[in-house]
């Protein structure tokens, strides 16, 4: 019997290769995307599971709490992990963390910045079980000045030699350190990457048992299935012990918060990540599209088969007369679709296998191509098969085994009985979905375009950064900077410790002075500047003066604040208002004055509001900032690599554009965006397939009404638009459902920009021309053609 079934299937798919073709590309291309969607999603869900003790890691996590301030960090003191191991039993190990940033490495004429090289207790790899090929997992990083490298740094530094016991220098100070360890690079589903691991022994004691400081990520260890809420009550006691009486004086509070290792990735909305993390909200909405396009696939198919329920009626009809059972129809009916999907499933395979690929390109991803080994993907398509096979095949079969022979057999049945309605509705839920991906992805590249474009309180076009790393450099910044102002094609330069678009999160506790003349302890952003910042930057002053070579106390008693600080403190003349700030470890206050106040100005990336910022003088910083005219800009670069090279021989000369450093924080938005657009147009394809072959079915069920028309003198125009509109306003139908849903969608997307676009009607309104467009440039080529026939073909019959 299931034999017979499935030969049937192939010869009905063999006689009908149109009807056939349809529904397998259809079927084929949700599968593909729908397949690409789950491995994406699969690789984000597994962050951090390869590690064995993933489920009983967990990170402390600090939330800083002052007068009107609220922050909640990623990180929290160097001494949290320590005390915590030693008063709490429950607590079996600890790991910290500290982020070195951009770090010089050199070993003989070799010499880098690079990142990800992070500062780490010696238990590193008891907690994460990263691959470690040459050295001792338990030894390693004990050792002050040891260093574990990865194999690219490996290769990069030592070519084909053995790098343990070779030594790497690292930092400003070219502190020497001894290669103890080669690993292997990091999986990319991991929240953390290290291209080097250097031990936290090196560091000095001093910054070790300070409370004061939020630097490290601080992980622990707690039993199996350990209730970590009874955990929250032993973070008070610490608090208590250390932290609270140091807190106070600022009239600030820190409390703790234990985070699991399993959420950081896609649950972690936190400053100060160590790393970006992704977003549990792509996830919901890429399982949404994934089913979305496996269900308008499965809606072409119902279309179609009950489309073509008049061609089908007779062999019903046939084989009820000789005897077949309305079960027995069913299956054949059943065993068709299941057909179609099984072939459609075989061909998505091999797609995603030569597809993925490109893929990895456009997510940044690094997915296998043995997925069909994974058995959470093969239950899915297994899943595929039967749902979609069952599903899309479970109304043709019963409206299809219910006719009555003796009806058809008599030629009574026309071909629209009780499913008309119904393939309506399934085309407006198909064009329904379709237009919330096009409007969605249009909103997503509207904001990332409103973020590129939107006025930052600076120019940032054309300004380099260079790092200036180590005391060389920075005793010879003044001759640098001489030397670089003397090419004509320079315009400015100036010298910082934050520049805009980077991790310039430096929060500082501060006593200000309010409007009442009362000194009030406050928590407040705290950037570092030489005289020249603010005009390379081209960041203008709203009132006051900026900082001056010619006043020597500027470095020790004046500050800049931006219009926020003005505005948070209600002050009417900031100018002369006073700030006490700590200048050492015994928390010795200097008072220092407002000399100057500058409009407010994005330091980070415009998904965080601009905060009150105090703006203090240094002449020696960490990134130099040079701005360049238009002309010959790549000659200019030339000219600065060769005047660094001659002043300043022991650093390399590394530069990066300003708008870069912004554009990079938006770089997984756009690659989302990018993924949405991408599979936005594969539902149009889908939905436009479907919208082909049932225009095509009906169009053959109407010739004779369509040579009637043309008889009595109606024209191919008139007919083409009757043909069309039938399609079309199901399209305008589909609009109606679409665009709240969209508005909604996208609302809650836009939340998370602290700057962001209002969504404009423009993008609403063009999407839907663009998908009335598609839909009847779809449509037209059968209502043409059948338009254009010779009526006495149709009406011969």
């Amino acid at each position: 019997m299931i034999k017979n079934y499935i030969k049937v299937a192939l010869r009905n798919i063999i006689r009908y290769p149109t009807y056939a073709g349809i529904n397998i590309i259809g079927l084929s291309i949700g599968i593909v995307c729908s397949l690409l969607l789950l491995l994406f999603i699969l690789d984000e869900l597994s962050y951090d599971s390869q590690h064995k003790n993933s489920d009983r890691i967990y990170r402390v996590v600090s939330h800083i709490k002052t007068l009107d301030t609220e922050l909640t960090l990623a990180t929290s003191m160097p001494p949290m992990g320590p005390t915590l191991h030693n008063d709490y039993s429950e607590v079996e190990s600890f790991l910290r963390i500290k982020n070195n940033g951009e770090l010089l490495v050199m070993s003989g004429q070799n010499k880098f910045y690079e990142d990800k090289i992070y500062t780490v207790d010696s238990t590193f790899f008891d907690f994460f079980d990263f691959n470690l090929i040459n050295g001792d997992r338990k030894t390693c990083l004990v050792e002050p000045n040891s260093i574990v490298i990865s194999e690219t740094l490996a290769l990069k530094y030592f070519a084909n030699e053995n790098p343990i016991g070779k030594t790497l220098k690292t930092g400003g100070d070219e502190t020497p350190r001894r290669v103890t360890g080669v690993m292997q690079d990091p999986e990319s589903n991991s929240h953390i990457h290290p291209n080097g691991l250097i031990s936290y022994s090196s560091l000095p004691r001093m910054g070790q048992i300070e409370w004061g400081n939020l630097n490290d990520y601080t992980y622990i260890l707690l039993p199996k299935s350990y209730n970590i809420d009874l955990f929250q009550k032993n973070f008070e006691v610490v608090n208590e012990r250390h932290i609270r009486p140091l807190f106070e004086q600022f009239n600030a509070q820190a409390n703790f918060i234990l985070q699991p290792l399993s959420s950081i990735h896609l649950h972690s909305k936190l400053e100060g990540e160590i790393e970006p993390t992704g977003d549990i909200y792509y996830i919901y909405i890429f399982g949404a599209i994934s089913v979305f396009m496996l269900i308008i696939a499965s809606i072409n198919y119902m279309n179609l088969a009950t489309a073509r329920s008049a061609n089908r009626s007779r062999e019903v009809g046939i084989r009820k007369a000789m005897g077949s059972y309305k079960l027995q129809l069913i299956g054949q009916f059943m065993s068709e679709s299941i057909v179609i999907t099984l072939l459609a499933v075989v061909i998505s395979s091999i797609l995603v296998f030569f597809l993925i690929p490109s893929f990895n390109e456009l997510t940044g991803k690094n997915l296998s191509l043995d997925f069909l080994t994974n058995p959470i993907v093969v239950l899915v398509l297994l899943g595929i098969v039967v749902l979609v096979g069952l599903v899309g095949g479970s109304y043709p079969s019963f409206f299809l085994a219910n006719f009555d022979p003796s009806e058809v057999l008599k030629g009574k049945y026309s071909g629209k009985r009780g499913n008309a309605q119904l393939r309506k509705i399934l085309v407006i839920t198909q064009f329904s979905i379709s237009l919330v991906m096009v409007i969605s992805t249009w909103v997503v590249f509207d904001q990332l375009q409103y973020l590129k474009n939107k006025e930052l309180g600076f120019n940032k076009d054309r300004v380099l950064r260079i790092a200036l790393n180590g005391p060389q450099a920075t005793q010879k910044y003044e001759v640098l900077k001489n030397a670089m102002l003397a090419y004509p094609n320079i315009e400015a330069i100036g010298s910082g410790r934050s520049t805009p678009g980077g991790n310039n999160l430096s929060m500082n506790g501060i006593s200000v002075e309010s409007e009442d003349g009362m000194m009030i302890e406050k928590v407040f952003q705290t950037i570092y500047i030489d005289n020249e910042y603010l005009n390379t930057l081209e960041i203008p002053l709203v009132s006051g003066r900026n900082f001056s070579r010619n006043v020597q106390l500027d470095t020790s008693q004046s500050v800049i604040v931006n219009e926020e600080m003005v505005k948070h403190m209600g002050w009417e003349n900031p100018i002369g208002k006073k700030f006490g700030v700590i200048v050492n470890e015994n928390l010795e206050m200097k008072s220092m004055h407002v000399v100057g106040v500058i409009k407010d100005f994005h330091l980070r990336a415009l998904k965080e509001p601009i905060l009150p910022v105090v703006v203090r003088n240094t002449v020696e910083n960490d990134n130099m900032l040079v701005r360049l005219k238009p002309e010959d800009i790549s000659g200019t670069i030339k000219f600065m690599e060769k005047s660094w090279s001659e002043i300043i021989s022991n650093r390399p000369f590394e530069y990066n554009f300003i708008e870069q450093d912004f554009n990079e924080q938006y770089e997984a938005d756009q690659k989302r965006g990018e993924v949405f657009g991408v599979f936005a147009i594969f539902t149009i394809m889908i939905s436009c397939l479907g919208l082909f072959g049932l225009a095509s079915f009906t169009a053959e069920s109407r010739r004779k009404e369509i040579g009637i028309r043309k008889v009595v003198g109606a024209s191919v125009s008139g007919i083409v638009l009757m043909m069309s509109f039938e399609f079309l306003k199901l399209v305008l139908a589909a609009v109606l459902i679409a665009f709240p849903v969209a508005y909604v969608i996208m609302g809650q997307w836009l939340e998370e920009f602290a700057f962001r676009m209002e969504m404009s009607p423009i993008s609403f309104l063009l999407s839907t021309l663009l998908t009335l467009l598609i839909a009847f440039v779809t449509v037209s080529y059968h209502s043409i053609t059948s338009a254009t026939s010779n009526p006495s073909n149709a009406l011969r019959e």
